[in-house]
């Protein structure tokens, strides 16, 4: 059976929605071109020092301590730095992440947003040649499509949106949980782009949220070690060479 590239998304500021990617631009030992660029902090969070360097998620709003983040739709402009907000559709504001005025007027609507969600306000915040990947290191996830339905249908016997598990690179036509069998340093092939497998990636209580609906509506991690009897869903890899890739690539494990 044909493996194929499905979809590719990159998360420009942590804790808000993917974006779609038509196509990727891949780099040796990067994360995808501005995936986790951007983070959100208060001041009780991080310190009167802000952000100057790479830090756990504990550390920022993101899903599991600010789930009203999900209602918040996204458009990113990659050459201008542009974030876009969306309500229902509907843009409402936006600002260019790299210049303070276009990160005020993101703040602006944050404090505004989560007035009720969260203590302080809410800044927006970028290192030079950082990414704030869960992990430090420069890591891609792959999620398997089929390993999300099976845990869906069989396990939770529910549709469950790919989206809680903010993939990077969408895959399907594998069987479902065949990925946790890739073993580390074996090479993912997609088009000319070669990655080098790492290890699964362990889900938290983050995943629980309907990124529809803000709720904590299912236990994903206890669901998980029920029914799989492991708490993973996906696959870190680690890009190797330089190349593009777009869905509807095929996919080579080796």
């Amino acid at each position: 059976m044909t493996v194929q590239l499905k979809a590719i998304k990159r998360y420009p500021v942590k804790g808000m929605r993917g974006i779609d990617m038509s196509e990727a631009q891949i780099k040796a030992h990067k994360m995808i071109t501005d995936d986790r660029r951007f983070v959100i902090a208060t001041q009780s969070s991080t310190g009167q020092d802000g952000v100057n360097a790479w830090a756990r998620k504990r550390n920022f709003l993101q899903l599991v301590n600010t789930p009203k983040l999900t209602e918040i739709g996204t458009e990113y402009d990659e050459a201008t730095s542009t974030l876009t907000i969306l309500r229902n559709g509907r843009a409402i504001c936006k600002g260019n992440l790299d210049q303070a005025m276009g990160r005020t007027v993101i703040e602006d609507f944050l404090t505004a947003f989560l007035k009720n969600d969260i203590a302080g306000s809410p800044k927006i915040y970028s290192v030079p040649d950082v990414q704030f990947g869960d992990m430090e290191e420069p890591y891609i996830s792959v999620l398997n499509l089929a390993s999300i339905r099976d845990f869906g249908e069989r396990i939770v016997q529910s549709e469950i949106d790919p989206m809680r598990f903010r993939g990077n690179l969408l895959i399907d036509g594998l069987a479902p949980w065949k990925e946790l069998e890739w073993q580390e340093g074996q090479t993912v092939t997609i088009n000319d782009a070669t990655f080098r497998v790492v290890h699964p990636i362990t889900r938290c209580k983050a995943t629980s949220i309907d990124p529809e609906t803000a709720v904590s509506d299912i236990n994903v991690p206890l669901m998980l070690r029920k029914g799989v009897n492991h708490l993973y869903m996906g696959m870190y890899v680690e890009a190797t060479n330089d190349a593009v890739i777009k869905p509807g690539d095929e996919l080579t494990i080796s």
